[in-house]
């Protein structure tokens, strides 16, 4: 049997740190929301760094490498219909001589 990562949305937890500002403790909020020790720590950590958008992505640390994939698929595409131009080109300025 595989364990199964959850994936938990920016509102959960927004909510689960504003109910630790309220003064529930974190013991309690780990046992309520079934969260490791050091989880509620790390939201609030990713909180204060960039407070903007404290957490980017869907969960997945592998968000940046498929983004990563997608560019350099599409750098590849324009870099084939670049040469492919260029050689329209060439051949377009051979014939009109």
């Amino acid at each position: 049997m595989s364990l199964k990562r959850r994936v938990f949305s920016n509102e959960f937890k927004l909510q689960v740190l504003s109910e630790e500002d309220q003064g529930v403790s974190i013991p309690e909020l780990n046992r309520r929301y079934e969260l490791s020790t050091g989880m509620i720590a790390k939201w609030r950590r990713q909180l204060k760094q960039t407070p903007s958008n404290p957490f980017p992505g869907k969960g997945s640390r592998n968000t940046d490498k498929a983004r990563m994939a997608e560019m350099e698929r599409l750098i590849g595409r324009q870099a084939m219909e670049i040469d492919f131009l260029k050689n329209a080109l060439h051949r377009l300025k051979g014939t009109e001589n």
